[in-house]
């Protein structure tokens, strides 16, 4: 059985981020970062993901990376890649929320950092309203974060979220 390690390795490798990150990482635990302006950045992070929810994507985008290897595998399907595409996608993605109370947990199954890479996955759980719909629906979404310093500043570099399933069959998650 691979260790969540070695899978959040692989996968972190499939981006270009290298598996160096997670080896070398101050911590693959759950707990906070031993870097108190990373902590201080995630809990903005998580405020703007609140805010996100509720259609308003302002404080996402300033901690949002602008360069030309930003990416995003969002919830809903498909991917972009570059800032020219990833700054357009956030903007459609906020606006399918509707103003509501909805309000983000996180549950962070692992995090770790390296220099100016850090890395967290975690489970985010919420109940927004969505356009088209006339009530919240819950949501909640697996989630893979990589964040890295440019300027000396936190910013998100690449989000991948999908909706969280129970374990399904090989052959039940191929195309028809």
């Amino acid at each position: 059985m691979k260790t969540i390690e070695s899978r959040i390795a692989h996968r972190a490798g499939m981006f270009g981020v290298g598996a160096a990150l997670v080896g070398a990482c101050s911590s693959a635990a759950a707990g906070p970062f031993t870097d108190p302006a990373l902590n201080k950045f995630m809990q903005r992070f998580e405020r703007a993901t609140s805010r996100f929810i509720n259609g308003d994507n302002a404080d996402w985008l300033a901690l949002a990376s602008r360069r030309a290897d930003a990416t995003i595998m969002g919830a809903w399907g498909a991917y972009e890649a570059g800032w020219a595409e990833v700054g357009p996608r956030y903007d459609w993605a906020a606006a399918r929320f509707k103003p509501s109370s909805a309000t983000l947990k996180v549950e962070y199954l692992a995090r770790g950092h390296s220099g100016e890479l850090a890395y967290t996955v975690a489970i985010e759980r919420s109940t927004a309203l969505v356009v088209g719909q006339d009530q919240p629906r819950a949501l909640e979404l697996r989630v893979t974060h990589v964040f890295r310093q440019e300027d000396g500043a936190w910013k998100l570099m690449h989000r991948h979220a999908d909706p969280l399933i129970a374990k399904t069959a090989p052959a039940a998650t191929f195309a028809k």
